[in-house]
């Protein structure tokens, strides 16, 4: 591709906007992109849950239309499935980007490749009380299966994690109940625009079967797997994750 695509980040359940921070920074410079924070997540304000698909659509839609440049999606986790969703009504996108997402978030007779139970009791506690530490220990779960030292650790958690402006309670809520209603398996043979699915290997939330069935599933699809790399590989292989993004729409025609 001649001309660089326009970038749009898509963050997971409980987190924000700057948990994007090494993309925004590396591709500013190149092109247009920026992060859209969920509702109730990083200081924006909470909206009905049944609108957040809605409101998101708009806002993906208004930037394509307004800049009438080739543009990208890229979405983690939750922000993954609401991105396959989200490609259904938009017109113009140029291509997908599935970073440790799963069709169906939890586990399910007839799919054995969603998060475990006992996961889930920790989401579900987290939403409850909202309370700072068991947010932490989920932040820590993302990371689990990258070698990383715990000063590293909390150098991530430092950069990444809005503490001035944490997620409402309503959006924490919100967000759980999109993570065990969404069903994406039909969807996914009708996705037409470039896909790129990455997914690390040791990921404990969303296991590396799913990011595999993706792309068995999505016509075209390109998979990329990080060795020792949990849920997040754009924070904790940032340099790798860039490289393979920006090489991977260079050789988009479009």
């Amino acid at each position: 591709m001649k001309t660089p695509p326009h970038i749009i980040f898509l963050h997971g359940w409980g987190q924000s906007t700057q948990i994007w921070h090494q993309q925004v920074k590396h591709f500013s410079p190149l092109t247009r992109s920026y992060a859209i924070n969920l509702p109730g997540h990083g200081g924006s304000p909470d909206i009905a849950t049944e609108a957040w698909l809605t409101h998101l659509q708009q806002e993906v839609q208004h930037h394509i239309n307004t800049h009438n440049q080739p543009t990208i999606l890229v979405g983690w986790s939750l922000g993954g499935q609401i991105a396959i969703k989200l490609q259904q009504e938009l017109k113009g996108l140029s291509g997908l980007v599935l970073v440790s997402t799963t069709p169906r978030f939890r586990q399910h007779h007839g799919w054995m490749h969603g998060c475990s139970d006992e996961v889930w009791q920790g989401f579900s506690q987290a939403a409850e009380t909202q309370n700072p530490k068991l947010m932490q220990r989920f932040f820590q779960m993302m990371l689990h299966g990258d070698k990383l030292s715990r000063h590293a650790l909390r150098d991530i958690a430092k950069t990444a994690i809005n503490n001035d402006n944490p997620p409402t309670a309503q959006a924490l809520q919100a967000g759980l109940s999109y993570l065990s209603d969404l069903d994406l398996r039909q969807n996914l043979t009708s996705i037409t625009c470039p896909t790129l699915i990455v997914h690390g290997q040791q990921d404990v939330i969303v296991p590396v079967q799913a990011g595999q069935y993706l792309a068995q599933q999505i016509p075209h699809a390109e998979l990329h797997l990080f060795e020792d790399c949990g849920h997040a590989p754009f924070l904790t292989h940032h340099v790798a994750f860039n490289q393979l993004l920006e090489q991977w729409w260079k050789n988009l025609s479009m």
